[in-house]
C-alpha cells in the first residue's frame, strides 16, 4: 500500500512541477486610461509544440508571471473580455526577461453590442473562483439551470441531481451569494430557467473558520454561485407548466421567483400522478448534520440501511421512508424561500424557507436474494405489496450579524416532521441449494410512523489584537414514534414434516435523542500570517432513550395484552466525547501545510431493563485516544492544485447497534443489538487533484480514497429454518478504496467536446456465518465517455456512455463468486428544424448482464415529441411521449457483505401527453450593459 501510494503522489505531481527555467514577466494596462488591468489572461505558447500552453492571469497591480520557461521560441497572447485581444513573439535564452508595459485596446464592437457571436469570454480564473459567463453557452427554451450547468466544461450531472465540478462533489450552492431552499443544490438547478442566470461560479470555498479569521487553513469545499441577471431582478421570473396525458397521467408545476439586490423570494409548487416523488438524499442528510442513523435507524434494532436509486432515497428496515416512493405514486408538494439583508455590506442577512409533500403510492415489489450459508447457498423469493401514504415538512432558518468589522454571529435552525403509514402484505419462499426447500409463508404489516426532528446552532466569531476567537454552541432533539401490527405465518419443512409459527402481534417502539456540543477554538499568528497556530477544545454530549414494547394477540379476550420480553425492553444511553486539539498551520505562497493532534477522551454508560423494568445488563465504556490529522494543499497561477487530507477517528457504536432487543418486523431476518461492541476506530486518507485552463476549457483531475477501521462493526449471521438471525460483532481490518479521473475537452470542431472517465472502487469486508469467519472483496470498475454537440439554439445533441463491471468474492467454501455488467448510455437530440418548432428525443439504455434469472434486463427508454413556440417564446405547446417503445422497468441490486439482492418494482410505461409552459417574465425596464470586465467576488 505504502508503494502503491508513492507511485500515486509522484504521478500527481508531474504535471504540477516543471523543469528548472527563467521568469517571464510583464504589465497590462489599459490603453486609454493607463489604469493596470486585473485578471487578464496571459497564454504562454511554444512555437516548436503548439500543444505546450501556460496560462496565468494578471494581479490587482495588472502584473503577470510565467515560471520556470525553458530556453526556445515563445508566442505571448493577451486575451480579455472588452478588449482587442493581442500578442507578441518572445525569445528566452536562460536570462530573466521582462516584457515591459504592454497596453490593451478597448474592442469598440463589443463595448456597443456584448452579445455579438464570438465575443464573450466563455471563462475567467479570479483567485478561488472559476466563472463562466452563461450566455455564452446556449440551452433550449424553458431549459432549467441543470441544462446550463451540463455544458459548463469539468461539470457533469449525476443521475440523482448531484452537481459534480472536475470529478468533486458541490456540497452548497448559492444564489447572489445567499442560501436558496436551505441547503438543497437540487432545488436551484431544477427550478430557475436557464436564461436568467448572468454567471455560474464555481468557488474553492475556504471554511467558515479561514474566512473569519483570515487565516488559510488550506481546506475548501466546492460550492456554486449563480448570479442573476440585472433586468432580472425588478420584476418575476419562472415557469408555470400543466401537462395531461393518457392513461389519466397528469403533472402541474410552478416555479415563480422576485429577486432584489438585497432581496430573494421564491415559490414551488408541484402536484402529480408520474411518480414524480421523494426526498433526495441531501434533504434528509441536511436536517440530520450528515448523520441519518441518529435519527432513522430503529431503537429496536431492525436492519438499517441507506440506498440511493435514480435520486430517490430509500431507508431499508427503518420504516421512516422504508420503500415509501415505490411503484406508482401521486404526489403534492410545495414551498416558500424568503432571503433578505439590510444595512451596509449586509450587516444583517436573513434566510427561511419552508418545503412540505404529501404522497400516496401503490407498489409491488420482487425480489430475489442470494445469501451463503456455511457451503450451501440460501435463496429467497418474495413478491410484496405496499401502501403507502406519507406527508413531510421540512423548515430552514438562518440569521448572520455583524455589528462591527471584528465580530461575527451567526443562527440556524432547521426541522423536519415526517408521517409515514406503511401497509404492506408479502408472500415469501426460501430454498436451500443442496438441501431443498426450507419455508414459506406470508405476511401481513401495519406501520405508522412519526418522525419529528429539531436542530439549531449559534456561533460567534471575535477577531483580537493578536488572533482570533471562534465559539460554537449546537443542539439537536429527535424522536422516533412507531407503533405497528405484525401477522404472519412460516410453513418450516425439516424431517419430511411441517412445523408452523403463527405470529400476531402489536408493537410499540419510541427513540428519543438529544445531543449537545460545545467548541471554543482560538487561532493565533506566530510569524505574521506564515506561521499559525491553532488551540481548540469541543465537547460533545448525547443521551438516548430507545423503548419497545411488543405484545401478543389473546384470543381469549381478543385483545393484544401478553408482553413478549424477547421483544421488549429499554435503553438508556448516555455517551460523550470530549477533546483537546493543537495545530499549526504554515502558509507559503503556493502550499499551505496543517498539521494538528487531537487528544480525545471518549466514554459511554448505558443500562438495559428488561419488560418488567429490572435492569439486565450495564454498560460503562471509557477510551483514550491520540488522533492525528495533516493535510497539504498546493495552488498555482496555472489552475493547478493538489490536496492531501489524513486523519483519524474514533466512533462509538449506535444505540442499533447497542439494544439487546430484537425486531421481527421482516419474518425472515430477525436482529438482535450486541452491548459489547466496542469503538471503531478510523484511518482515512484521501488525494485529489487538478487542472483547468481556462484558455482552451480543458480539465483533468483525479482523486484517490482510503478509509481503514479497526474494530469495525460486521454481522454474525446464524441461519435456521431458513431464517436469518443477525448480531452485529467487531471486526478488524475492513477497509474500503475509492479512486478514479477525469478528462475533458473542446474539440476542433465548433460546438463539440468530449469527456472521459474511469473509477474503481476496492472493499474488503469481514462477517461471520454460522460462526465461521467469512472475508467479502467488492469490485467496482468502469469507464464512462461523453459527448456533445451544440450549435447556437439549433441543434444541441449529446451521447453518454458507461459501463460497471462488478465482482464480489467470498472466502466460505461454498460461496458463489458473483460478476455482473450494468450498462447505463443515453443519446439526446434536440433540432429546431422550422423557426419556433423544435424536435426533441432521448433513448435511455440501462442493462445488466450476470444477475438472477428475471433480473436481467437490456431496456431502451426513448422519450420523444414536438415542441411549438408562441408570443416570442413565452408559451410553449409540446405532445410528448413517455416510454414510446414500451420498455420501461425498475431493477435494481444491492450487495451487503455476504447478502445479494435483486429488486424488481412496478413502474410507470408509456403514455404521451399535452404540455402547456408560461414562460413567467414581469422584468422592470432597466437593461442596461453592465460592465463587460466587471466580476462578482
Amino acid at each position: 500500500m505504502k508503494n502503491c501510494l508513492l507511485i500515486l503522489l509522484c504521478l500527481l505531481s508531474t504535471k504540477v512541477f516543471a523543469q528548472e527555467g527563467v521568469a517571464v514577466t510583464g504589465k497590462v494596462i489599459d490603453e486609454k486610461t493607463n489604469l493596470p488591468l486585473e485578471y487578464v489572461g496571459i497564454v504562454l505558447t511554444s512555437k516548436v509544440d503548439s500543444i505546450k500552453k501556460v496560462g496565468v492571469v494578471s494581479n490587482k497591480s495588472g502584473e503577470f508571471s510565467f515560471r520556470n520557461v525553458l530556453n526556445g521560441d515563445y508566442l505571448v497572447k493577451i486575451s480579455a473580455m472588452g478588449y482587442n485581444p493581442t500578442s507578441k513573439a518572445i525569445h528566452v535564452n536562460g536570462k530573466i526577461l521582462n516584457l515591459g508595459t504592454l497596453k490593451m485596446k478597448e474592442d469598440a464592437i463589443a463595448l456597443k453590442d456584448v452579445s455579438i457571436a464570438g465575443k464573450y469570454a466563455t471563462a475567467t480564473i479570479k483567485k478561488d473562483t472559476v466563472e463562466f459567463n452563461a450566455d455564452a453557452y446556449k440551452t433550449q427554451p424553458n431549459a432549467a439551470v441543470e441544462d446550463l450547468l451540463k455544458k459548463l466544461p469539468g461539470v457533469t450531472i449525476d443521475k440523482d441531481g448531484s452537481i459534480l465540478v472536475q470529478g468533486q462533489k458541490v456540497t452548497r450552492l448559492t444564489v447572489d451569494g445567499k442560501d436558496f431552499f436551505g441547503t438543497d443544490p437540487k432545488t436551484a438547478t431544477k427550478n430557475l430557467p436557464a436564461d436568467v442566470i448572468a454567471k455560474v461560479q464555481l468557488i474553492d470555498s475556504k471554511t467558515l473558520e479561514a474566512k473569519a479569521t483570515g487565516i488559510d487553513d488550506g481546506q475548501r469545499e466546492k460550492v456554486l454561485n449563480l448570479t442573476i441577471k440585472e433586468d432580472k431582478k425588478n420584476g418575476w421570473f419562472g415557469n408555470a407548466n400543466l401537462f395531461g396525458g393518457t392513461t389519466d397521467k397528469y403533472n402541474s408545476y410552478l416555479s415563480a421567483n422576485h429577486f432584489t439586490k438585497k432581496m430573494q423570494f421564491a415559490i414551488l409548487g408541484m402536484s402529480n400522478n408520474v411518480s414524480n416523488a421523494s426526498f433526495q438524499y441531501e434533504d434528509l442528510s441536511s436536517f440530520t448534520g450528515g448523520n441519518l442513523g441518529n435519527i432513522f435507524a430503529p431503537p429496536g434494532g431492525g436492519g438499517f440501511s441507506i440506498n440511493v436509486n435514480n435520486g430517490r432515497t430509500t431507508i431499508g428496515g427503518s420504516g421512516v421512508f422504508d420503500n415509501s416512493a415505490m411503484g406508482a405514486v401521486t404526489t403534492h408538494s410545495g414551498g416558500v424561500n424568503f432571503s433578505n439583508s439590510w444595512g451596509a455590506k449586509d450587516k444583517l442577512t436573513l434566510s427561511s424557507s419552508y418545503f412540505t409533500y404529501f404522497s400516496k403510492g401503490l407498489g409491488t415489489r420482487f425480489s430475489n436474494v442470494q445469501d451463503i450459508n456455511e457451503d450451501d447457498v440460501l435463496r429467497t423469493n418474495e413478491i410484496s405489496n405496499r401502501n403507502s401514504d406519507n406527508q413531510a415538512h421540512r423548515f430552514n432558518f438562518k440569521i448572520e450579524y455583524h455589528p462591527d468589522s471584528l465580530t461575527d454571529l451567526t443562527f440556524r435552525s432547521n426541522a423536519i416532521l415526517n408521517y409515514t403509514t406503511n401497509i404492506n402484505s408479502r408472500d415469501f419462499n426460501t430454498t436451500l441449494d443442496l438441501a431443498g426447500k426450507t419455508n414459506d409463508g406470508n405476511q401481513f404489516l401495519d406501520q405508522r410512523n412519526f418522525t419529528p426532528a429539531f436542530f439549531g446552532e449559534l456561533s460567534a466569531t471575535r477577531r483580537l489584537k493578536k488572533g482570533s476567537v471562534i465559539i460554537s454552541l449546537n443542539g439537536t432533539q429527535n424522536t422516533f414514534n412507531s407503533n405497528w401490527l405484525n401477522q404472519s405465518i412460516i410453513n418450516n419443512y425439516q424431517a419430511g414434516g411441517v412445523d408452523i409459527t403463527d405470529l400476531n402481534q402489536q408493537a410499540e417502539q419510541q427513540n428519543k435523542s438529544r445531543s449537545t456540543s460545545v467548541a471554543i477554538n482560538y487561532i493565533r499568528p506566530i510569524i505574521d500570517k506564515k506561521l499559525n497556530s491553532n488551540i481548540a477544545y469541543i465537547r460533545n454530549d448525547g443521551k438516548v432513550d430507545a423503548q419497545q414494547s411488543t405484545l401478543s394477540y389473546n384470543p381469549l379476550n381478543n385483545t393484544y395484552d401478553t408482553v413478549v420480553p424477547d421483544l421488549s425492553n429499554l435503553l438508556e444511553n448516555r455517551t460523550w466525547t470530549q477533546t483537546a486539539r493543537l495545530g499549526l498551520i504554515y502558509n507559503r505562497k503556493q502550499w499551505t501545510y496543517n498539521l494538528g493532534f487531537g487528544f480525545q477522551e471518549t466514554g459511554l454508560d448505558a443500562s438495559a431493563f428488561n419488560s418488567a423494568g429490572v435492569n439486565i445488563n450495564n454498560i460503562e465504556r471509557k477510551y483514550y485516544n491520540i488522533l492525528p490529522r495533516f493535510s497539504l494543499n498546493f495552488r498555482n497561477t496555472n489552475n493547478q492544485t493538489l490536496q492531501l487530507n489524513y486523519n483519524a477517528s474514533v466512533n462509538l457504536p449506535s444505540v442499533n447497534d447497542l439494544q439487546p432487543v430484537q425486531n421481527n418486523t421482516n419474518p425472515l431476518y430477525r436482529r438482535e443489538g450486541n452491548p459489547d461492541l466496542e469503538a471503531r476506530k478510523s484511518h482515512r486518507l484521501s488525494v485529489n487533484f487538478n487542472t483547468f485552463s481556462a484558455d482552451n476549457n480543458k480539465y483533468w483531475n483525479g482523486y484517490f480514497l482510503i478509509n481503514y477501521s479497526l474494530d469495525d462493526v460486521g454481522n454474525s449471521i446464524i441461519y435456521r429454518d431458513g431464517i436469518q438471525y443477525v448480531q452485529p460483532v467487531n471486526v478488524d481490518g475492513n477497509y474500503y478504496i475509492n479512486t478514479g479521473t477525469n478528462f475533458g475537452q473542446p474539440t476542433k470542431i465548433k460546438g463539440l467536446r468530449t469527456g472521459y472517465g474511469i473509477n474503481l472502487f476496492v472493499s474488503h469486508g469481514t462477517s461471520f456465518i454460522n460462526n465461521e469467519k467469512n472475508i467479502t472483496d467488492r469490485y467496482n470498475f468502469g469507464p464512462n465517455a461523453n459527448v456533445s454537440y451544440d450549435i447556437d439554439d439549433k441543434i444541441n445533441a449529446g451521447i453518454y456512455i458507461s459501463v460497471q463491471y462488478s465482482r464480489v468474492n467470498n472466502s466460505q467454501p461454498g460461496a458463489i463468486d458473483n460478476k455482473y455488467f450494468n450498462f447505463s448510455n443515453s443519446a439526446s437530440l434536440s433540432y429546431e428544424f422550422i423557426k419556433n418548432t423544435r424536435l426533441s428525443g432521448e433513448l435511455q439504455h440501462n442493462g445488466t448482464a450476470g444477475r438472477a434469472d428475471g433480473f436481467n434486463n437490456n431496456v431502451f427508454l426513448l422519450n420523444a415529441g414536438f415542441e411549438q413556440y408562441f408570443m416570442n417564446r413565452r408559451i410553449t405547446l409540446a405532445l410528448k411521449g413517455f416510454d414510446i417503445l414500451n420498455q420501461n422497468t425498475n431493477i435494481d441490486r444491492t450487495i451487503n457483505g455476504s447478502r445479494i439482492e435483486d429488486i424488481r418494482f412496478n413502474t410507470i410505461t408509456r403514455y404521451f401527453y399535452l404540455s402547456l409552459n408560461y414562460k413567467i417574465s414581469k422584468a422592470g425596464a432597466s437593461k442596461e450593459r453592465s460592465n463587460p470586465r466587471s466580476t462578482v467576488n
